[in-house]
């Protein structure tokens, strides 16, 4: 059952202010996804505390379970007449126009939704045992395996020792070698991905901190993780490129980086810069105006 349909199931036990609340909701269904409570209580003209009520009737803990809930509920999963799926977010015939408005309002709806559902005492602990870490090994299949290789690049310029491989039998040989001084940072949306979730078994019997990025909610490798971040994407799953869910990983990346640089700055500053100099330098010995 989509969240509408249970809207509607529940729409005559609500109160006035609830029913407004439910009608901005089926009336605005596609608009509002990762919307934060504030901002919906605003535009209905309730207190965030009928939201909460209106959440709870509705059959969620709270808010914030709802919207998620919410936002996911209404992707379409369809296949087309010759029985192989349609990817829904390259529709045929859309103008350039079309295109840029949904890859924007997607990129928008993923920080959204992930930022609605990022827990900052979660992303504390992930820091500190980044800060402490001799190594950090950062893994991911795919689409996943860039943001792996990103996050390397970003640690190594503040000179963390980082690890970034892309292919299974590299990392669970690489994942091997963890310490209980070392980190593991898995990356799966789904949170099933069949290699990665072996790095995560492999890493966790080695002793290492294990941080996994997933989607929102419970999944296999959440369950085996020391410490779990989600994201949230208004993605379909029948998709023709990971697009919300890696701008999502990415976000939750560059949070996790520069928290480290923010509490590390003095010390860190110092690799900044020599980086900067370094890439500069060789940017103009391939110009032709290097040093001699």
């Amino acid at each position: 059952m989509d969240a509408v349909t249970e809207i509607k199931n529940a729409y005559s036990n609500f109160s006035k202010s609830q029913k407004r609340i439910a009608d901005y909701f089926m009336q605005n269904a596609h608009k509002v996804s990762g919307k934060a409570i504030n901002e919906v209580a605003d535009i209905v003209g309730v207190s965030t505390a009928t939201m909460v009520r209106f959440a709870k009737m509705v059959g969620f803990s709270g808010y914030r379970d709802f919207i998620i809930y919410f936002s996911t509920s209404h992707v379409t999963e369809a296949n087309g007449s010759d029985g192989m799926p349609n990817y829904m977010d390259a529709i045929p015939g859309d103008s350039i126009s079309q295109i840029m408005g949904h890859v924007y309002a997607t990129t928008r709806q993923s920080i959204e939704q992930t930022m609605s559902v990022c827990d900052e005492t979660s992303i504390k602990k992930a820091v500190g045992k980044i800060r402490k870490a001799n190594r950090i090994d950062f893994f991911g299949m795919g689409a996943s395996s860039i943001i792996a290789q990103d996050a390397q690049q970003k640690f190594l310029r503040i000179n963390k020792v980082s690890y970034a491989f892309s292919g299974s039998h590299v990392q669970a040989t690489v994942t091997s070698t963890l310490t209980p001084n070392d980190v593991c940072v898995v990356i799966s949306y789904s949170g099933e991905t069949t290699d990665t979730l072996r790095i995560a078994e492999i890493s966790k019997a080695a002793g290492a901190c294990v941080i996994s990025i997933t989607k929102f909610g419970d999944n296999s490798i959440s369950r085996i993780a020391d410490i779990n971040l989600f994201v949230s994407s208004p993605e379909t799953e029948f998709r023709s490129a990971a697009t919300g869910s890696r701008i999502s990983q990415l976000c939750i990346i560059d949070i996790l980086y520069t928290c480290v640089v923010s509490v590390e700055y003095d010390t860190v500053k110092k690799y900044l810069d020599d980086s900067r100099r370094a890439l500069n330098t060789r940017y103009k010995t391939n110009k032709g105006v290097g040093v001699q």
